[in-house]
């Protein structure tokens, strides 16, 4: 292979491995994005509470129930990263099976 061939393969390589570990997020940054989610989900709850149309009230509620799951599976990467963070996926993995107002 020529001196030339194996500056390319290198910069490729390193290129490769900067952009992996640029969309690789720490367990903390994954928690966080998880606990926005939750943090939504509950003012969407609590908007239902005082919604004035049971349409509206229904609306919140799925969308309570929307950010929720989308917070589950961000919990799940954040414990796989670092497990201090398995409480929240374990809380997370009961939306559906526990009322919500649990």
């Amino acid at each position: 292979m020529s001196l030339r061939a194996l500056v390319v393969l290198t910069a490729i390589t390193v290129s490769g491995l900067g952009v992996s570990a640029c969309s690789t997020q720490s367990g903390t940054a994954l928690a966080r994005e998880a606990c926005a989610k939750v943090h939504l989900a509950i003012a969407a709850y609590e908007a239902s509470k005082n919604a004035p149309t049971p349409a509206i009230k229904s609306r919140d509620l799925q969308t309570s129930t929307i950010d929720l799951t989308k917070a589950e599976p961000l919990a799940a990467a954040a414990t796989s990263a670092d497990g201090q963070w398995n409480a929240l996926m374990t809380t997370l993995n009961e939306v559906g099976q526990v009322d919500e107002s649990h």
